[in-house]
């Protein structure tokens, strides 16, 4: 059984890894504090084009991913331009941290040796290039705080609904944007890796991650977890004799490793499955409630919704259903909520491990649509959750 506890090998480099929150750019895989990451996203906006050269060499040599300027994603922003002068979008001028929903980026301004630049109004310091290497390579090596990533937890309000399915797709759509792990937190849960097709890959289950060693370390999580595709990594049950005896024995790390992970800056999405007393939903997490449009659905959502009010509800419809998902809502007090029909390309896609293939191709028709809604929601129910 692998423990992945404070682990100090190095692991190695995936080009997909570059640029996405939680990746040590040194390479180590040291732990992480709660709420801080290495910058490993840096938005460029210098026009001086022998600084930029500058800048973008010494980003090179951390393998620190350049972007543009106006790029709302980055942790932090290098420019050559004054405070009163053009800047990169959703940038706080004072170098702070504003309360918008681009608040984590940093604004730090260059500057060559041979310019008589003093330094800017808000009495940040101008770093001169070539001979304030060092400080801007400690700047961009210093952690991130406040940039813990966010879980977000699927549960069914009563079984059957596509709890999972929805699961996955909101873990699809995060994946190109945030390095996003899906767990199969359902104790009676044996499928999302053949929902998306990596029943085959080797990689850590959830049934190998020690419970009563702490969290794992968040790198050698991410490097041992089975990937469905670039950014998204999959933390499923065993369905091996074995595994069912290891679990009789001892309970899973689950929980550790999703707050491991999500304290490096990931997203979670849990698959938590049918609501129970023991379903772990957390303060601070973001809550979607899938549930039926019949009389034991509604019941069963006003539940949820009375365990996380701000949960948003997915109504799933089908034909000759008792009641109108506007009526479920209702009953169940969801401020939020949404209808996803019975859609038979969705259950071909996600019997058959298509379901990502299906959700890229974003065709017209019934997948189109689960995507359209997995978007809405990724939007809705988490501040940071689609950035």
């Amino acid at each position: 059984m692998l423990s992945l506890v404070n682990t100090t090998a190095s692991t190695t480099r995936r080009a997909a890894d570059v640029g996405r929150p939680g990746w040590h750019d040194d390479g180590r895989s040291t732990r992480y504090a709660a709420g801080a990451a290495r910058v490993t996203r840096v938005g460029v906006a210098v026009d001086d084009p022998d600084l930029d050269a500058d800048v973008r060499a010494i980003l090179a040599a951390l393998a620190v991913d350049a972007a543009p300027g106006e790029d709302q994603s980055v942790d932090l922003v290098v420019t050559d331009r004054d405070g009163g002068g053009d800047r990169a979008a959703g940038v706080d001028q004072t170098g702070g941290l504003s309360g918008s929903r681009e608040s984590w980026t940093r604004r730090v301004r260059v500057a060559q040796d041979r310019a008589g630049v003093d330094d800017d109004e808000t009495g940040h310091e101008v770093i001169r290039l070539p001979s304030g290497t060092g400080d801007l390579v400690a700047l961009l090596m210093t952690p991130v705080t406040g940039r813990a990533g966010s879980r977000l937890v699927v549960l069914g309000a009563v079984g059957g609904c596509g709890t999972s399915t929805v699961a996955a797709a909101l873990a699809i759509r995060a994946s190109p944007r945030r390095r996003t792990l899906l767990v199969e937190t359902d104790p009676c849960g044996t499928g999302l890796d053949l929902l998306l097709g990596v029943e085959d890959e080797p990689g850590l289950r959830l049934q190998d991650v020690r419970a009563d060693l702490g969290g794992p370390d968040p790198e050698a999580l991410w490097a041992a977890v089975p990937k469905a595709r670039s950014g998204l990594g999959l933390l499923a049950r065993s369905r091996t004799a074995d595994a069912m005896a290891v679990r009789a024995l001892a309970p899973d790390g689950g929980a550790g490793a999703m707050r491991s992970h999500r304290d490096a800056g990931g997203l979670v999405v849990s698959d938590a499955g049918v609501l129970s007393d023991s379903t772990p939903v957390g303060v601070g997490d973001d809550v979607v409630v899938v549930t039926r449009a019949d009389l034991p659905g509604a019941v069963a959502a006003g539940r949820a919704v009375r365990r996380a009010s701000d949960a948003v509800v997915v109504v799933r419809t089908g034909r000759g259903d008792p009641l109108h998902a506007a009526d479920v809502a209702g009953f169940a007090g969801a401020a939020r909520w949404h209808v996803l029909p019975e859609i038979r390309g969705v259950r071909r896609a996600a019997g058959s491990g298509g379901l990502i293939a299906a959700l890229d191709r974003g065709r017209a028709g019934g997948v189109r649509r689960l995507g359209v809604l997995a978007d809405a929601l990724l939007d809705e129910a988490g501040p940071d959750a689609h950035r």
